[in-house]
């Protein structure tokens, strides 16, 4: 569809990727970040007027207040809570949805501790093996001997989560090839179980951050430039979608997830909301 104002009106939260939509870094963990045009602007706006917004990301190395310091520092004026990772995303669906059942990881204390801050028992080693779910997050560590437990669960049966559907992400020496997926995919071909996406573009996880902010999918608007991932899990869950040509949306992408509105940058989407706002205070004539 077109957005209208109307459509705009309707919105009351936003969930913006990160990545190419807010920031450039140097790698995945967000170390010299630096704002996009109208990134630091738009949130401050937001922030001035009411609005809740999360920022999602498919980053799971770090726990969100690891990476909302580092946006603050850029300049982003976010507070711990509105940073939600996808090793957050992923304890709220194990804790519903696989009650009860041991978790095997292949990532680091961003996948980890969100486990464990839900009470889900994490097992390590060998006793890997036994595990009813085997999540892949982010690692640089990641041996032989993890992989090979980590398949071994899968053939005993436990099913096959991942924290990202990114096959690439943006930086300043632009796209860098995606880990969590590639290692998923690694293991599904080796045990021939498809992996279940916990992270974008996973809808679950849409309405995840969208009862933190106190909402639900329909009144959401989804603000990023990757149409396989954060735009795709909008328009499937209903929510309104705009896609910014500041990262992988600047590219020729063979895809019909396109946002709703599509504009340059969020600086564009700060001048619509500004005249929006105007708007609605001008006096009736």
């Amino acid at each position: 569809m077109t957005v209208t104002q109307r459509d705009l009106l309707r919105v009351r939260a936003f969930v913006f990727d990160v990545d190419g939509t807010l920031i450039l870094s140097e790698s995945p963990d967000w170390s010299g970040a630096i704002p996009l045009p109208g990134a630091v602007e738009l949130l401050t706006w937001l922030n001035q007027h009411g609005y809740p917004f999360a920022l999602f990301t498919s980053g799971s190395t770090e726990l969100p207040g690891t990476y909302a310091a580092r946006l603050r520092a850029a300049g982003l004026p976010v507070a711990d809570w509105q940073v939600v990772t996808t090793g957050v995303t992923a304890a709220e669906i194990i804790a519903t949805e696989y009650p009860g059942r041991a978790v095997f990881v292949l990532g680091e204390r961003g996948t980890r501790e969100p486990l464990l801050a839900r009470g889900i028992p994490v097992v390590e080693g060998e006793d890997g093996k036994h595990a009813g779910v085997v999540l892949v997050g982010w690692s640089r560590s990641l041996t032989y001997d993890q992989l090979d437990i980590a398949c071994r669960a899968v053939w005993n049966g436990a099913d096959l989560l991942v924290t990202s559907a990114a096959r690439a992400f943006v930086s300043k020496q632009g796209l860098r090839p995606g880990w969590s997926w590639s290692i998923a995919v690694a293991i599904a071909e080796t045990t021939g179980k498809a992996p279940r996406v916990v992270g974008k573009p996973s809808v679950e996880a849409l309405r995840a951050v969208a009862r933190l902010l106190g909402t639900v999918p329909a009144d959401v608007a989804v603000v990023g430039d990757d149409p396989d991932l954060e735009l795709r899990m909008g328009r499937e869950a209903g929510s309104v979608t705009i896609q910014v040509r500041t990262g992988r949306g600047s590219e020729p992408v063979e895809t019909p997830e396109i946002g709703d509105l599509v504009i340059r940058g969020v600086d564009e989407l700060l001048v619509l909301l500004h005249a929006i706002r105007a708007k609605e205070d001008a006096p009736d004539e």
